[in-house]
């Protein structure tokens, strides 16, 4: 499986990625895996601009992980991306061996539209929550994975969940007598 990640113009411009580094997703094919597609965005910086965070977002189920960036790396922040996802994948039902998470990731441009205001709501929700929990990440993620609203009832946990184990609400087949 090969990843796919959107970044938002912050994260370029703190990763100085260039614009010739990214495809443009109307030109791009985009992978059929409920798994690959991700958006990575900016939270907030520490008042010395030593750590920064970033959220990526899974845009098909929301379910959202955390990243602290100390060295303006971005390699190293995609590894550490990689590594929670697939532990989140496991903590969610998935055996570590049916995970192929590539470390090659394909940087995506143009944002699809739908997914900017979840986004926007995760990333102010992210921001409130580490704000109120002394910037504890671990909290902060259960929590955002965990939030249902009216607009989104299904949690991020739940949807991802979900994809991993599908209901397996198939009638027996019946011979007709």
């Amino acid at each position: 499986m090969k990843i796919q990640l959107y970044l938002s113009g912050e994260v370029q411009a703190h990763f100085s990625i260039s614009p010739q580094d990214l495809q443009s997703d109307a030109k791009t094919p985009l992978s059929s895996d409920w798994r690959s597609l991700w958006r990575c965005d900016h939270l907030i910086s520490t008042d010395d601009g030593l750590e920064h965070l970033f959220i990526f977002t899974n845009a098909v189920t929301h379910f959202s992980l955390i990243m602290v960036d100390r060295a303006s790396d971005f390699q190293s922040m995609l590894g550490s991306f990689q590594q929670h996802f697939a532990l989140a994948l496991h903590e969610h039902g998935q055996d570590f061996e049916n995970q192929q998470i590539e470390i090659d990731c394909q940087l995506l441009t143009d944002t699809p539209g739908p997914m900017n205001l979840r986004m926007q709501l995760i990333a102010d929700l992210s921001i409130e929550c580490l704000l109120a929990n002394d910037a504890n990440i671990d909290i902060t993620e259960e929590w955002v994975n965990n939030y249902e609203s009216l607009s989104y009832p299904t949690s991020a946990s739940d949807a991802m969940r979900k994809r991993i184990t599908p209901d397996s609400n198939i009638l027996p087949f019946r011979r007709a007598k």
